[in-house]
């Protein structure tokens, strides 16, 4: 049991050092800037029942209200779910997750620079407020 408690956090190192590495290898080649809007999610809960693209999750000991917070608050690397559901395509966000967590399971909008499949390093991201419109959020620089 105590090797999977840190399963996440393995996960988690590998996706940020990964990124990192993807990001200075590709310095300048195919990376192009994008725009991605959808459901902003805790990739390991998600990863592992893609029920858990709310804020609630379901976890083998039952519902876990906000998990999605806590993780982000964690550190868990979080991502953004294209159309709002389980079956989207799901871009992981190469910035640090805790700038985020207030924000878990609300439609955001994120531009910032495609590193590599699948993540993208963001340069601005907004989240959809309740008139419709979009306010911009302060994400923490990792350099």
């Amino acid at each position: 049991m105590k090797s999977s408690k840190y399963l996440w956090l393995a996960v988690a190192v590998t996706v940020v050092v990964a990124g990192g590495w993807a990001t200075f290898a590709n310095a300048g080649k195919d990376m192009k800037e994008v725009t991605v809007i959808g459901t902003l999610i805790d990739t390991k809960c998600y990863g592992m029942n893609h029920d858990n693209y709310v804020a609630d999750h379901m976890t083998p000991k039952g519902n876990m209200p906000n998990c999605a917070q806590a993780c982000a608050s964690m550190g868990i690397p979080v991502g953004v779910l294209t159309e709002g559901k389980k079956g989207g395509e799901v871009f992981i966000l190469i910035t640090p997750a805790a700038s985020l967590a207030e924000y878990m399971a609300k439609t955001v909008k994120v531009t910032g620079m495609a590193t590599f499949e699948g993540a993208v390093t963001p340069s601005k991201v907004w989240v959809k407020n309740d008139k419709g419109g979009w306010d911009e959020v302060k994400i923490a620089t990792m350099m």
